[in-house]
C-alpha cells in the first residue's frame, strides 16, 4: 500500500458547469416545492404527488427516448413516475394521468445530461424528505413515499455512473451550453408544479 496521499478526483467541466449553471434554479425549484414543510397532511402529500407526476412523467419519458449512445447510460432513470404513481395509488388517489412531451428538446445528448442532472439530483434529496414525511403522517416507512426514498432503486450508484460517464466523454463548449440550457429548463418545469400542489 502506497503512502502516498490521494490526489482529488478531477471535476469533470461539464458537472461543474451543470452545478453552477443552475444554482439559482436549484435554489428557487426547492423554495417553490417548499418539502417537506408544505406536506402537513395526507391530502397535501398526495397534491404533491400528482403535481410532481404530472412534471416527472413526461420527463423521463423524453430522456428515455434520447440518444444515449454516446454515453454508456441505461436510458431509463429507474422509473420514478411509476414510484409516484404506486404512491398515488396508497393514498387512494387516481394515479392515471396523462403523460405528453416536457416540451424540452431533450433528444440530443447534451441537453439529455442536463435534463437527467437534475432529477438524479433530486432522487439524493428525496431520501432526506421521505422519513420527515413519514414521521409527520405518521405513515410507515416507504407508505406513500416510495418516490421520495426511490424504492427498489440505488441513487446513489445512478448518480455516481452518471458523473463517471459525463467526465469520460469530451463536451464542446456549444453541448455544454446545450446541457446547462436543458438543466435550467428542467428546474423551471419542476418547479411549476407548485402551482398545483397544495398553498404553502
Amino acid at each position: 500500500m502506497s503512502d502516498q496521499p490521494r490526489r482529488p478526483a478531477v471535476a469533470s467541466p461539464m458537472l461543474v458547469a451543470l452545478r453552477d449553471g443552475t444554482r439559482r434554479q436549484h435554489a428557487a425549484v426547492e423554495r417553490r416545492l417548499g418539502l417537506p414543510d408544505r406536506i402537513r397532511t395526507r391530502d397535501d402529500l398526495a397534491a404533491v404527488l400528482i403535481a410532481l407526476l404530472d412534471a416527472w412523467a413526461p420527463l423521463e419519458r423524453d430522456l428515455a427516448a434520447a440518444d444515449w449512445s454516446a454515453l454508456p447510460l441505461d436510458p431509463r432513470l429507474g422509473e420514478a413516475a411509476a414510484l409516484l404513481r404506486a404512491d398515488l395509488a396508497t393514498l387512494g388517489g387516481d394515479p392515471d394521468r396523462p403523460v405528453a412531451s416536457s416540451g424540452l428538446g431533450l433528444a440530443p445528448v447534451a441537453r439529455a445530461v442536463g435534463g437527467r442532472y437534475v432529477l438524479l439530483g433530486s432522487a439524493l434529496g428525496g431520501r432526506v424528505i421521505a422519513p420527515e414525511v413519514e414521521r409527520r403522517l405518521g405513515l410507515r416507512a416507504g407508505e406513500g413515499t416510495g418516490f421520495f426514498r426511490r424504492a427498489g432503486g440505488e441513487p446513489g450508484r445512478d448518480w455516481r455512473a452518471f458523473r463517471l460517464a459525463v467526465a469520460g466523454r469530451e463536451w464542446s463548449a456549444g453541448e455544454t451550453a446545450d446541457a446547462v440550457d436543458a438543466a435550467r429548463s428542467t428546474f423551471d418545469l419542476v418547479g411549476c408544479v407548485a402551482v398545483g400542489g397544495p398553498a404553502g
